[in-house]
């Protein structure tokens, strides 16, 4: 089903430790395609996969209503996510009815949670973690909220990517010798490897060479965004 993009509103989430300004990039973009976007912010460090749903949920009915009123007739909700605003949307979902039928593009999706995570929470910052354990939420498998954030009946469409080599942090951090790789080399967006961020329930996979931390502003992810919000899966016209 192919909606005009006037008479939908597309919400945009953020990734850990992000703002809604590290999306302006895609609302820019998907703003010159007719949709109506609204970027949001969430405040996600110390708070769990299904209380920062719950926030959304709330949120995108406050949008959508106002959008409503304004142009006097009903208009259709779709998502645009990066990283962990993907869980948090599928959580969203799978709690909460959002009039549909609902697109979601997921961007770089710690799926099943992530590796990186772990080693970065367990070997490298070797905190007495307690009561405070902001990357709990991202282990993998049944330690985090990742893997377990429902199933819920909407279109998912998953962009994952794998340079040759990332840059940029962690790598930076040290020589370079991907110490920090949450998977093979070729594999990963140097924080969420392909395996992780597959997940059954999404309509369409794409895999494009691009580092995690940015991957949202590139041209050609923006470009198979837009595909996937008009016609329910990535174009692979060349």
């Amino acid at each position: 089903m192919t909606a005009n993009p006037s008479d939908c509103l597309v919400v945009l989430v953020h990734g850990f430790l992000r703002t809604g300004a590290s999306m302006l990039p895609m609302a820019a973009r998907l703003r010159r395609e007719g949709y109506l976007v609204r970027p949001i912010t969430q405040l996600n460090l110390h708070r769990e996969i299904s209380d920062l749903a719950d926030q959304l949920y709330h949120q995108v009915l406050r949008f959508r209503d106002a959008v409503e009123r304004q142009r006097g007739r009903p208009v259709t909700v779709h998502f645009v996510t990066h990283s962990m605003g993907g869980i948090v949307v599928r959580s969203m979902l799978a709690k909460h009815e959002i009039k549909g039928p609902n697109r979601v593009v997921m961007i770089a999706p710690p799926s099943r949670g992530s590796r990186f995570a772990q080693h970065m929470r367990d070997e490298v910052l070797k905190l007495p973690w307690g009561r405070f354990d902001p990357l709990r939420k991202l282990l993998p498998g049944e330690q985090g909220d990742c893997e377990g954030a429902g199933d819920p009946d909407a279109e998912f469409g998953i962009i994952a990517g794998a340079p040759s080599k990332p840059t940029g942090f962690p790598w930076s951090l040290g020589d370079g010798s991907m110490a920090y790789a949450p998977a093979d080399e070729g594999e990963h967006d140097g924080k969420v490897a392909l395996d992780e961020a597959r997940w059954e329930g999404a309509r369409d996979f794409l895999v494009l060479p691009y580092g995690h931390t940015w991957i949202m502003a590139w041209p050609e992810v923006m470009k198979q965004t837009a595909a996937f919000l008009a016609d329910g899966e990535f174009s692979r016209a060349p």
